[in-house]
């Protein structure tokens, strides 16, 4: 009988090239973890930028999309101004854990919460690519700018003392030794060369992360930012906001004409409701995050008519330590009324979510740069954009030469006589 001699079983000899694909996938497949382990837990301070076209997410994976654009009617020879919606495409949720003081409509405490469908992983500002953030690895380059070149003077945290409880959590209030946050908050400014000021307000922000990180990171500090109060997380971008120099602002959603209440949500200031309700939603307005300096409308050309509606709200924010910044026009009275500080704004500079749209954004910048030569002070306000950050941060960055100081908007405010 024959004896079966068995082969011992090798490995087929593989080549360079195949052995260097096996290496490469190995490694990207640890990667891939690590990312995939990372993008869960949140942690990290890098990120980098992958394709997504012909990928499977393997974690929600919309792209939050550039704000959706509402109609506002300005004062300013009609023009119509394009805001991002205050309910981040208007379908919030009202889902909290504390349910001690509820607003019709809203459960509160110091923080709104989307529902899980809305916990959107975070998007790149091209809305192609999904950032997946790595443990350790580098933060992604931020294009250079005059901005970031420039050493900026943080605005300061929020201080207890000028914090007062509310049902909803905490909201401003004047200190026993008669600070106020107007002042505390606002940006440390002077103007030496006693050239024509020119302050920028843009607003909407933290409805969308990936805009929002770009104007905090990208504009220069001397423009003001101004927050939506159901973005989320907006603690953290306040502060970041502060870290980053730029003087903050809480927009209040206020009633306007026609149809476009349903953009306001549950804690929309409404001519409709009684004063005590208006006054509870604005307390829980308030209390979205702490450090602004100031209060301005979203919307709010009827409501601003209004002075039985407004001037309480008004007398509040007074009352509070809190500035306010109208863009309605329509506000003065009833600020007089209340004893607020009020600046109006100067000009509406219309939105551009595509770069074909930014002649009118330089017309009115234009308009700007007139009032401030004639008056020595002009106030602009927009909301973000792409295309209108990418403009913004030119424009800032060639003031100077054009014979202009970039101001923030409490140097416009102090201007005023009605700031003490």
């Amino acid at each position: 009988m024959l004896a079966v001699k068995r082969r011992k079983f090798r490995l087929p000899v593989l080549s360079r090239l195949t052995q260097a694909w096996l290496g490469a996938l190995g490694i990207a497949g640890i990667a891939g973890v690590i990312a995939i382990v990372d993008l869960t837990s949140g942690a990290g301070p890098g990120r980098i930028s992958l394709a997504v076209e012909d990928v499977e997410f393997l974690a929600r994976a919309q792209t939050i999309k550039e704000p959706p654009e509402e109609r506002l009617i300005s004062p300013n020879e009609g023009l119509r101004l394009g805001a991002p919606s205050l309910r981040d495409g208007g379908v919030a949720s009202n889902t909290v854990r504390d349910t001690s003081a509820t607003i019709e409509g809203i459960e509160t405490t110091d923080s709104l919460l989307y529902p899980d469908e809305y916990d959107l992983a975070e998007a790149s500002p091209n809305n192609n690519d999904i950032i997946i953030r790595i443990p350790g690895s580098p933060k992604a380059a931020t294009p250079v700018t005059a901005a970031s070149l420039t050493p900026v003077r943080a605005i300061t945290d929020p201080d207890p003392a000028l914090l007062r409880a509310t049902p909803f959590g905490k909201a401003p209030r004047i200190s026993s030794d008669g600070r106020k946050a107007m002042r505390e908050y606002a940006k440390h400014h002077e103007n030496r060369s006693n050239k024509p000021q020119i302050a920028i307000i843009v607003g909407g922000l933290g409805l969308n992360p990936a805009l929002t990180e770009r104007a905090i990171d990208e504009l220069p500090p001397e423009i003001s930012l101004a927050f939506a109060p159901y973005a989320k997380d907006l603690n953290f971008w306040a502060q970041k906001a502060r870290a980053a120099g730029h003087e903050i602002i809480i927009e209040l959603p206020m009633e306007g004409y026609g149809d476009s209440n349903k953009a306001l949500g549950a804690a929309g200031l409404l001519t409709t409701r009684e004063q005590g309700e208006n006054l509870q939603r604005l307390d829980w307005l308030m209390s979205r995050f702490q450090g602004y300096f100031a209060a301005t409308n979203y919307m709010g050309a009827k409501f601003s008519t209004e002075n039985s509606a407004l001037s309480p709200i008004l007398q509040t924010l007074r009352e509070s330590g809190i500035a306010y910044i109208d863009d309605t026009g329509a506000a003065e009275h009833a600020a007089r009324q209340s004893g607020v500080a009020l600046v109006s704004v100067s000009r509406v500079i219309p939105p551009a979510p595509e770069r074909s749209q930014l002649s009118a954004v330089r017309r009115e910048l234009s308009k700007l740069e007139a009032i401030a030569k004639e008056n020595g002070v002009a106030l602009g306000k927009t909301y973000a954009y792409g295309a209108t950050l990418e403009e913004l941060v030119a424009w800032t960055n060639s003031l100077e030469k054009k014979g202009f100081t970039p101001a923030p908007a409490s140097a416009v405010l102090q201007a005023n006589a009605s700031f003490r």
